[in-house]
């Protein structure tokens, strides 16, 4: 089986069935089924063949779905794009990648407007939604006259099926490669069966589907049950509470901002949302104050339905939950090892289990976790070792087994020898009631090697001063880990998932 074969299935097995909205627009599995085969046999019209790479660069809709699944029924793989990269970004990933069709929303043309020349190995753009632009492909031309029909490629689970690349919060992107039965066992393993979806499932697609953790987890979860899929372009608060209201959803995945947001600005009591059988978090650690707000305002503390999950682009992504019935006793927890689908241990330098209250490398292994790196085997040597897949987060767990999130290991601060976790240090300013979002950093001392700095972003409506945050960590931080500098700025550099991008953070503010 492959995951092409996802749409095709249910399109056979209950075509009239609801499988996509998207605004105002409401597909069953037949009719995307039918538009997915028109993207595929377009693209094979163009000379593309079995595993030729496409990149695509497009925001969450009904058209990125039918292109997704396009360019695997097609045999080709896909190399989704995050859409908030700037133009050298997106020119190393496609020629990294060896792209040899580019497909794209519209109102991405200024991003490549300039750096075309510069992608050889590119020989078809198509665009999305324009009616004509020179020199280039029309989406909507091009699978007007295109066959509805599958076309007849043969697929194998061990064929290459997507690479998606790193988010670069703490570097260059890397592309990390993933055969179909990889992104099959984790859809079935962690995506369905961990989040426990069924027939009936309506999972809220609102964040982007070019992260793997929504497309693999939920997304083509969902759809491996038959489910359905409501996809929002990009998150507005109110927006997101009326839709689980309206469309009834059951589903969602987002991060801490996500929820902290509604939980912060809103009133979420005056929306229904009943019908929500999971609320997941996701993308980054949580402190546990923050936790107990969502469970707060959302009106679900004793209902079994927050989860909170934990994994990386490269292993899949899969690795620890921390489950409904477990995150108001475990709070600090991001997860227990042993998870549907893989394996989880804290590891040190050399590969040893450490013991619990140690602190090691979070590691993962499972039928999920990413093939290589893209021509990188240097790299995927230094990841993947022993069957293991290394994260280059710092954990630890305790007697019973879960498992603490400690910090990134290249976040971490060596200060006069000492070593500092920077998400203890945000843990604090974050439960500042004014602070809506801190990242902090290393930056250079003559004397210590280096001294904490913390930038912070406020709620809108509050206001706070450095030194009043300074004095709010007295009490709180050991005085080598409070920050010798804060700064307050307006926004803090993040990726859609609401990561925070510590390499910009750093090129911004690193200096004292």
């Amino acid at each position: 089986m492959n995951v092409a074969e996802l749409m095709y299935r249910n399109a056979r097995k209950h075509p009239d069935k609801e499988a996509i909205v998207f605004k105002n627009l409401r597909l069953n599995y037949r009719e995307i089924d039918a538009l997915s085969n028109r993207v595929a046999n377009a693209i094979i019209d163009l000379g593309i063949r079995k595993g030729d790479r496409i990149a695509m660069m497009m925001r969450n809709s009904e058209k990125f779905v039918a292109v997704y699944f396009g360019i695997l029924k097609a045999g080709a793989v896909v190399v989704p794009i995050n859409i908030s990269l700037v133009k050298s970004e997106v020119q190393f990933i496609v020629n990294n990648c060896e792209a040899r069709m580019f497909i794209y929303d519209e109102v991405f043309a200024p991003v490549l407007a300039g750096i075309e020349a510069e992608l050889p190995g590119v020989e078809n753009f198509v665009v999305v939604g324009a009616d004509s632009i020179p020199d280039k492909q029309n989406y909507h031309d091009l699978i007007a006259q295109a066959s509805d029909q599958m076309p007849a490629v043969e697929i194998d689970e061990n064929d290459m099926c997507s690479i998606i690349y790193t988010s670069g919060t703490t570097g260059t992107p890397r592309g990390a490669v993933f055969n179909h039965r990889g992104i099959l066992y984790t859809v079935c393993n962690s995506g369905a069966l961990g989040h426990r979806m069924t027939y009936y499932t309506r999972n809220l697609a609102m964040m982007p589907l070019f992260h793997s953790a929504p497309l693999h987890l939920y997304f083509l979860g969902s759809i491996y049950m038959g489910g359905s899929n409501v996809i929002l372009e990009a998150f507005d608060p109110r927006l997101f509470l009326q839709t689980i209201q309206d469309e009834k959803t059951t589903h969602f995945f987002g991060p801490a901002v996500v929820y902290l947001t509604c939980a912060k600005l809103l009133d979420v009591s005056q929306y229904d949302l009943s019908s929500m059988e999971m609320f997941v978090l996701g993308g980054s650690p949580i402190a546990e104050e923050d936790i107990n707000l969502i469970l707060d305002k959302f009106g679900i503390r004793g209902k079994n339905k927050l989860q909170q999950v934990y994994g990386f682009t490269e292993s899949g992504p899969t690795g620890l939950a921390l489950f409904p019935e477990e995150i108001e006793i475990k709070t600090r927890g991001i997860g227990r090892a042993g998870v549907v689908g893989s394996e989880t241990i804290i590891v040190d330098p050399e590969g040893n289990k450490v013991k619990p209250g140690e602190v090691g490398e979070i590691a993962v292994r499972g039928g999920g976790i990413m093939v290589e790196y893209f021509k990188d085997p240097e790299k995927t040597r230094g990841t993947i070792v022993n069957g293991w897949v290394r994260s280059g987060d710092l954990a630890t767990y305790d007697e019973d087994g879960y498992i603490y999130f400690v910090d990134r290991a290249k976040d971490m601060i060596i200060s006069g020898g000492q070593n500092i976790y920077s998400k203890e240090v945000e843990d604090v300013l974050m439960s500042h009631p004014a602070v809506m979002m801190t990242a902090v950093i290393g930056v250079p001392h003559p004397d210590w090697g280096e001294s904490v700095k913390a930038v912070v972003s406020l709620k809108p409506g509050h206001s706070v001063t450095s030194e009043e945050l300074s004095e709010y960590c007295v009490d709180k931080l050991a005085k080598y880990k409070r920050p010798r500098f804060i700064q307050i700025v307006d926004d803090i550099p993040h990726n859609p998932a609401g990561k925070i991008l510590k390499t910009e953070v750093r090129k911004l503010y690193g200096q004292a």
